[in-house]
């Protein structure tokens, strides 16, 4: 079942009733009963008095959650582990046993991991650093992963009395129903999507291939009977539903911090010095990477008709990837050196370079899996008031495109759609820039905003 901001849960067959004001819940509980309730754990009562957790001493609540990313990966530092924070400290008897799985492009010197374990020490959350291993013979590697951590998921189960655990994703989802599965842990995935499907669209993966046949299958078994699931849209949300899904299903997008994520004066004007751009050459953002499940040197050809139309554009490319590969795709499309700039940026300054810009780009392709896509580059954009242009059907951030009149969208990226959409553009672009601003900030924070979507994590961090 579906879970929105302010809205409660019931479970099947029981009846919805109101016990305290705005809040309905999964049994007709007044505040004593709370307190009652308190020592089954009913997520309604916790959620409702957070002091019981005081009043009521408890023995900890372990829980695993695998991560199949690096710490530092901004898929994980910007997007689970605010949600880990939060809960850490509204459930204080949580015991958050962290595994990621280190990559060397998000490297840690020992200061900096011997600072992680403490920052997390705070929210009760106890880091295990794996290796990550890629490259040539990828599934063998993959399945050494896979030994290693249900070796260590073994030991917490069996040394720490872990009780859950919780994946972000489902390529590390399907590796943690597999251990949830084998140790009797309840399983909670956190951004539920269709990975396979989004790897075959985007012809990384053919249909024949081992790698999509075994992600493809593990996505539906887990999605037909974790224990819990949370997905990003209610296209994903419905489909659940459809195949009749046994689990509890929240609809829980990834979120922003609106309070970090927002418009910075003095970031804007020390990126356009550090990149030698006056105040009013309009400047246009590309963050994020190329190829895979995103476009490649269709970006390129998109910026190429942008400055047909307009010769005095400038492009801001904050990307993982490499630089020189970045640079040959734009100048292969007939880009000059002095019309981009090509960096990478550490997760706190992406604000810098979002405020640095007047309008930004999402390279996701327009096929039919990525409604259920959950990207969390618009919200970022718009909570620092920068407007965008993506494909039809990516999320729903398409319609809230057109619903806000903060961005425009395109059927692909190429130079009959840049030419279509260009007035779009134009218009956005003209406008005043503060008024723009606001516009597009209280369109991130209804859409992605993270203090909204608080009390979901709750409810569910609650039932584990």
């Amino acid at each position: 079942m579906e879970r929105r901001p302010g809205q409660l849960t019931t479970r099947a067959g029981a009846a919805p009733a109101v016990c305290c004001p705005g809040l309905a819940t999964s049994a007709a509980l007044c505040p004593r009963s709370h307190y009652a309730a308190v020592g089954n754990r009913n997520p309604d009562a916790l959620r409702c008095f957070p002091s019981l957790y005081l009043t009521f001493p408890m023995k900890p609540r372990v829980i695993i959650i695998y991560v199949y990313n690096s710490c530092d990966d901004p898929l994980f530092k910007g997007n689970l582990l605010l949600l880990l924070q939060h809960v850490g400290l509204q459930q204080p008897d949580l015991r958050l046993h962290l595994i990621t799985y280190e990559q060397v492009e998000y490297a840690l010197s020992p200061s900096q991991q011997q600072q992680r374990h403490q920052d997390f020490a705070h929210y009760h959350i106890y880091w295990h650093p794996l290796k990550w291993h890629s490259g040539r013979f990828k599934l063998v590697k993959k399945a050494y992963d896979l030994v290693m951590g249900i070796g260590l998921v073994l030991r917490l189960k069996l040394f720490s009395k872990a009780r859950s655990i919780v994946s972000l994703g489902t390529i590390s989802g399907s590796f943690a129903y597999l251990m949830a599965r084998m140790f009797g842990l309840r399983y909670y995935g956190y951004q539920y999507e269709p990975h396979s499907e989004f790897m075959l669209d985007c012809r990384v993966w053919s249909e024949n291939s081992l790698a999509y046949k075994g992600l493809h299958y593990l996505e539906k078994v887990s999605g037909m009977n974790a224990d819990i699931l949370s997905t990003g849209t209610e296209h994903m949300v419905q489909r659940l539903r459809s195949w009749g899904s046994q689990a509890q299903v929240y609809k829980l997008p990834s979120c922003v911090d609106e309070a970090k994520m927002q418009f910075r004066p003095a970031g804007r004007q020390r990126i356009r010095h550090q990149i030698g751009v006056a105040e009013d050459r309009p400047v246009i953002l590309y963050l994020g990477k190329f190829g895979g499940i995103y476009y490649e040197r269709e970006v390129a050809t998109l910026f190429k008709a942008f400055l047909a139309e307009r010769p005095d554009l400038f492009f801001l490319i904050v990307s993982p990837d490499a630089a020189d590969y970045v640079q040959n795709l734009m100048t292969s499309e007939g880009l000059l050196p002095e019309q981009f700039a090509v960096t990478r940026s550490p997760y706190e300054q992406v604000p810098d370079y979002i405020s640095a810009a007047d309008f930004g780009v999402v390279a996701v392709p327009s096929f039919p899996s990525q409604r259920f896509r959950s990207p969390i580059k618009v919200g970022e954009y718009l909570c620092c008031g920068l407007p965008y242009l993506v494909c039809a059907g990516v999320s729903e951030d398409d319609r809230v495109a057109g619903q806000y009149n903060v961005g425009v969208v395109v059927s692909e990226f190429s130079t009959a759609e840049a030419a279509r959409v260009w007035p779009g553009i134009q218009q956005l672009l003209a406008e005043n820039k503060e008024q723009s601003r606001i516009r597009c900030r209280e369109a991130g924070i209804a859409y992605r905003g993270l203090t909204q979507y608080l009390p979901i994590a709750e409810d569910i961090f609650a039932q584990l």
